[in-house]
């Protein structure tokens, strides 16, 4: 028997920079299967490429603790992007 696929949805934040680029602070996304940090950030992306030039530079971080591009999501995860900090 095939494994179900489960519907997975997040919040995502965006933070400084980004949440200019993305034209909002917070959205939500929705996966039919298992996804990771990096590949929701791709989608983001390929929605606003502005986005991308960001990316070698972008802190992400799951459930407010700062977490690896390639740590798989669950459903309720809260995601955020925070932009490279600048400062004196």
């Amino acid at each position: 028997m095939p494994p179900v696929s489960q519907t997975i949805r997040v919040t995502v934040l965006f933070f400084g920079r980004l949440k200019d680029v993305a034209g909002h602070a917070e959205d939500s996304a929705e996966f039919s299967d298992a996804a990771t940090i990096e590949q929701l950030f791709a989608l983001y992306a390929a929605r606003y490429p502005e986005l991308a030039k960001y990316r070698s530079s972008v802190v992400a971080s799951r459930n407010q603790e700062f977490a690896a591009w390639d740590t798989p999501l669950r459903s309720g995860d809260e995601v955020a992007f925070l932009p490279p900090v600048s400062g004196g």
